[in-house]
């Protein structure tokens, strides 16, 4: 399968991932796994959070194979790299803790990582 065709599915894997994650709790049934007050995962939310990882886990695959064909400098990846850890950390701290909305500020740092990255992937 082509570069971009595969950018393009696991893009539309995880747009359909954040969607069933995005529905609102009221709609999505009992809490089956208590994370913590106010964060839990329901039936719902285990299928969009493994449309997720399978979507990230391919988008992460493709990324690191043609890594050495980007032409990024060594200061461009590690911020890149910096951005993404940064952003991941604060979606993983704000899921177990009292940072509640900080997942926002964390899935924006990973997001704009994802954003230079993938085009650069699905062109080269």
């Amino acid at each position: 399968m082509p570069i971009a065709r595969q950018v393009l599915v696991a893009g539309l894997l995880l747009l359909v991932g954040l969607v069933l994650l995005a529905v609102p709790a009221r709609a999505e049934g009992p809490v089956l796994v208590p994370i913590s007050e106010g964060h839990g995962l329901s039936v719902l939310d285990s299928f969009g959070a493994a449309l997720l990882a399978v979507a990230v886990t391919w988008l992460e695959v493709l990324v690191a194979v043609r890594l050495p064909r980007l032409g990024l400098s060594p200061r461009a990846l590690f911020g890149l790299g910096l951005l993404a850890g940064l952003g991941i950390g604060l979606v993983v701290a704000s899921s177990f803790s009292g940072f509640f909305w900080w997942w926002a500020v964390g899935a924006a740092c990973a997001g704009a990582a994802a954003l230079v990255l993938v085009p650069l992937t699905a062109r080269r």
